[in-house]
């Protein structure tokens, strides 16, 4: 469902190491190319998994306004002392309709989720950084379908001296919860009548609590222009308002990847970042 888990992977390596609480001089702009394996279930709650490998070239840019790192697309409205305004981006993948729970069901189709999220860095020394995100997003599908809104407060550790003797290796914690409007959870969960079988009984989907999540993300700098990395999501419906639909074929999963990305051109033009 929400892909950011990707983007997390294939924008490791796009900012150079840095020590908390300092602004570096860096290219305003880079381009590379980002590879990644990722192992993500269909949707939240299926028993069946993507494997993807991808490759795609990327672009970095560190505007005033508009920045794209590896915390994401983003523009930044707001920044003064610790706290920051970004309009925040993210996307959910395409689910045909031979997935096995789905089965004679309308296909999912690719997901946009936009809206604002406040950020407020609450300690930011040498060694670690720890940080509050709190996203509003509404979503749409490729159909221009409105599909509600979601929001996922998320609560963020980075730790830069896990190994002193590697400097380059940065471990990063991220924990959270999906909440979400009934609209969206009913695009996912919800089995209208006319799709209901003997093994999948009707159900109305609900708002509220959809799962809670940690994501740990390990990454290492082997020089200035390339980073590779791993990524675990751990993510679970089972104190969800939705975790007795028939389509929770599982409340636990893991999203799992391992990617690298390398720059090999950036601008003459420098920015304090």
């Amino acid at each position: 469902m929400n892909m950011r888990i990707l983007l997390m992977l294939l924008l490791l390596g796009f900012t150079h190491p840095v020590i908390a609480g300092e602004k570096t001089v860096k290219p305003l702009w880079e381009i590379g190319l980002a590879g990644a394996v990722i192992s993500t279930p269909h949707y939240v709650g299926s028993d069946q998994r993507y494997t993807l490998p991808l490759a795609v070239p990327y672009l970095i840019y560190r505007g005033e306004f508009l920045r794209a790192d590896r915390d994401g697309v983003r523009g930044r409205l707001l920044e003064t002392n610790g706290l920051s305004l970004d309009l925040d981006f993210s996307f959910g993948l395409p689910v045909k309709n031979n997935n096995n729970a789905r089965q004679g069901m309308p296909a999912l189709h690719l997901t946009g989720q936009v809206g604002p999220q406040l950020n407020w860095v609450i300690t930011d020394r040498d060694e670690d950084k720890l940080s509050l995100h709190l996203p509003y997003r509404i979503a749409v599908d490729t159909s221009q379908t409105f599909l509600g809104w979601v929001t996922e407060p998320a609560l963020r550790y980075e730790r830069y001296d896990i190994l002193p003797e590697l400097e380059k290796v940065m471990l990063r914690l991220e924990g959270g919860l999906l909440y979400a409007s009934q609209r969206f959870n009913r695009n996912y969960y919800g089995v209208d009548p006319i799709y209901a079988t003997a093994t999948r009984p009707a159900y109305v989907a609900k708002k509220g609590l959809h799962s809670y999540y940690l994501d740990t993300i390990l990454r290492y700098k082997y020089d200035e222009d390339l980073s590779i990395g791993v990524v675990v999501r751990m993510r679970t419906l089972a104190p969800g308002v939705n975790a007795d639909s028939p389509l929770v074929r599982k409340n636990f999963y893991l999203s799992t990847g391992i990617g690298f990305a390398w720059s090999f051109w950036s601008s003459q033009e420098k920015v304090m970042r």
